[in-house]
């Protein structure tokens, strides 16, 4: 491994035999050959067996973290920090927990490790729980495919603390449900998730007191929902700025989100 000093010509990427790139825990640009085994010795050699294993499960953690993220469609705007990695690392939790399949070819069993993601946080700098300073009651009605959130009160700097200096703010509540990954880790499809539509309550302003109220969610399809789904609720906080007296335009990037529950 080498490294480009400071008045050399600086690159990424690859000229001929040479690869270049950067990392955020060094200074500089590292240089390194290209080398290695070649892909069809790594698909079909005996001694890459443990690394085709590897290379399962890590695809599979990987689509079982983009199922989950999916799930998180109408907060995970709200994130500030890369929680996809987050995701990848319980979903490998879980894969490890398989005490039935063999090494490369585990199951990824949401349905029997939703602990793993209760309270699941999208921020690490203003949390949900640090914002909104009440237990939010909530519930999950299996049989009926559906689920509501009860807001509470809420007063400004007592029990809600915005650190964001907007004028407007608003709840967003999901409710989404997946299905357990095997062997082979397929990618996401229409028949492995279910969903309702995402509630929005009105546009509130941050200086005054907030009339808590009842949310009621509905997933589509509960007619293939089985044991083996996971339904994640979900909800954040998005902030507003008003542009006429009608719209009011979101401000990206700004706000927080949690799991709240699963059934």
């Amino acid at each position: 491994m080498a490294r480009l000093t400071k008045g050399s010509i600086d690159f990424t990427g690859s000229i001929g035999g040479v690869s270049a790139y950067k990392r955020r825990d060094m200074e500089g640009t590292i240089m390194r050959t290209k080398g290695g085994a070649s892909k069809r010795k790594i698909k079909n050699s005996p001694s890459f067996e443990r690394t085709r294993e590897n290379n399962s499960e890590f695809a599979g953690r990987g689509r079982a973290a983009g199922r989950l993220r999916w799930a998180l469609t109408f907060v995970r705007h709200l994130a500030d920090y890369n929680f996809t990695s987050e995701l990848s690392k319980l979903s490998g939790l879980m894969q490890e927990a398989d005490k039935t399949n063999v090494k490369g070819e585990r199951s990824i069993l949401f349905s029997q490790h939703r602990d793993m993601l209760e309270g699941f946080r999208l921020n690490q700098k203003n949390p949900f729980d640090s914002v909104v300073r009440l237990p939010l009651k909530c519930e999950i009605s299996r049989e009926t495919a559906s689920a509501y959130v009860q807001l509470p009160n809420l007063l400004p700097d007592i029990n809600l603390y915005l650190p964001w200096k907007y004028p407007l703010f608003r709840f967003v509540i999901s409710l989404q449900a997946v299905s357990d990954m095997h062997y082979n880790y397929p990618k996401l499809s229409q028949k492995d998730t279910d969903s309702a539509p995402a509630e929005y309550t009105a546009w509130q302003t941050t200086s005054l007191p907030y009339a808590g109220e009842r949310i009621d969610l509905q997933l589509q399809d509960k007619s293939k929902l089985d044991d083996s789904w996971t339904f994640i609720l979900a909800i954040g906080i998005e902030m507003g700025m008003p542009v006429s007296n009608t719209i009011v335009n979101t401000v990206k990037y700004v706000g927080c989100a949690k799991i709240l529950t699963l059934g």
